[in-house]
């Protein structure tokens, strides 16, 4: 972004070169159920990577599958705790294997000569896919927080992390956290980072019986990287609501790397024929010079309806406390002009009969309509209503009347009270 807003460090520098910060939010599971055809082509047998981390513990060192844990004859013939491996439907390729000639040398270069995983991958585009795995074979309901340390190849590697409990692993569909951008805002570089992951963000898998931690590669293109020092630790060494106070709000998304918003939850279209709205996260659709914004596609019929959300909190877990929050700000700007849409969220109550309040036209915002220019649109919440905001479900943008055209959005904030705002609120 090239304008401030709401007179804040701008955004465009804010999401690049700070964190793309998120609430207390476990992820949600991600519709990516992979064909039978997955093959389980590459295992490489050793002990796994050390672990440098004040407080953590490598993977050795994690308790085991809870007794009478079920397995099927495959997954106790093959899995083995520090094997890695991957999965691919050609022409899509992944490599997978142990590199003693690279590994992170500690801070202070303490490690001794040592393996670390690398992997490679090949996406190719459309619907065949690739990832990579260690094997867990644990149970990690004791810790809070997962860390390793990555490095890539050329720099700008692109992956999801997931985990893969034995329920999850037996109908090939992990649950996936988001982008490693989530995690790393500059992305993947030539130099070792450490990726920081509360276990709360993998909302759904049974943490005591964890398989598998996945790397899905869900961008086109190739790349390779590698990880050393994975740990497990008891404490929570990450404080997002203190990060979000000082930044003054929370990207919910940016669309540039993960069809999961920057909370971990889901996003997507909805229709009723014969509206129908397409989705689509692409560079042409982008507000700045770097990454991809959301183009929607859409034609709304007499009958029908149409229209995009992205969740606020967890499927079948906690609803988003938006207790903290003014306003919801996000960037719009049309194919032709004149685009017009209604702009909706929705509380628990609303969302479990699957609608929402919506807060008016965006016309109601921007007095001149959507234009082919970027725009910003901000909406206070209080122009919702009586929503039970300690409860948030989702956030809408609702195409209402009847017409045909394409919506590029970008950069969807929520804008956070100022201090002085929620002690005003505490007094009255």
């Amino acid at each position: 972004m090239n304008t401030p807003r709401w007179g804040l460090t701008p955004l465009g520098q804010t999401q690049r070169g700070q964190a793309p910060l998120a609430l207390q939010g476990p992820g949600t599971v991600r519709g990516g159920q992979a064909p039978l055809v997955v093959v389980l082509a590459l295992w490489v047998a050793g002990a796994a990577p050390l672990a440098w981390a004040a407080d953590g513990v490598p993977l050795d060192q994690v308790p085991p599958l809870p007794e009478r844990t079920l397995l099927f004859r495959a997954e106790q013939t093959f899995g083995e705790r520090g094997k890695i491996g991957g999965f691919a439907l050609k022409p899509s390729k992944y490599g997978a294997y142990e590199d003693d000639r690279v590994w992170f040398r500690g801070p202070g270069g303490e490690p001794p000569p040592h393996e670390a995983w690398r992997f490679q991958y090949k996406k190719a585009p459309g619907i065949p896919f690739c990832g990579t795995y260690v094997m867990i074979l644990g149970d990690l309901s004791r810790y809070s927080t997962l860390t390793f340390w990555v490095k890539g190849q050329r720099g700008g590697e692109a992956f999801e992390i997931g985990l893969n409990d034995t329920i999850s692993n037996k109908r090939e569909d992990a649950v996936f956290a988001g982008s490693i951008y989530r995690y790393l805002p500059r992305g993947v570089t030539t130099a070792w980072q450490q990726v920081v992951v509360p276990l709360e963000d993998f909302f759904g898998p049974d943490l005591s019986r964890v398989y598998s931690l996945v790397f899905n590669y869900n961008e086109e293109g190739s790349g390779a990287f590698w990880v050393d020092g994975l740990a497990f630790h008891r404490a929570v060494l990450v404080d997002r609501a203190a990060q979000i106070e000082r930044q003054g709000y929370l990207v919910v998304d940016n669309f540039d790397h993960s069809d999961l918003n920057l909370l971990g939850r889901k996003t997507n279209a909805f229709k009723r024929l014969p509206s129908t709205c397409a989705v689509a996260r692409v560079p042409a659709a982008r507000h700045g010079a770097e990454g991809r914004g959301l183009r929607l596609t859409y034609q709304k019929e007499a009958a029908g309806w149409c229209g995009y959300y992205t969740l606020l909190n967890q499927i079948d877990g906690d609803y988003f406390d938006a207790t903290p929050y003014k306003a919801v700000s996000f960037l719009v700007r049309g194919g032709a002009g004149r685009e017009t849409f209604e702009i909706g969220m929705a509380d628990k109550n609303w969302q479990t009969i699957g609608d929402s309040v919506k807060a008016g036209p965006v016309e109601k915002y921007l007095p001149r309509g959507v234009t082919t220019a970027w725009q910003e649109v901000v909406i206070p919440l209080a122009d919702f209503g009586k929503l039970d905001f300690p409860q948030m479900g989702s956030l809408v943008i609702n195409f209402h009347q009847q017409g045909r055209g394409i919506l590029d959005v970008d950069d969807v904030l929520l804008i956070r009270k100022t201090e002085q705002e929620l002690l005003q609120e505490w007094d009255d």
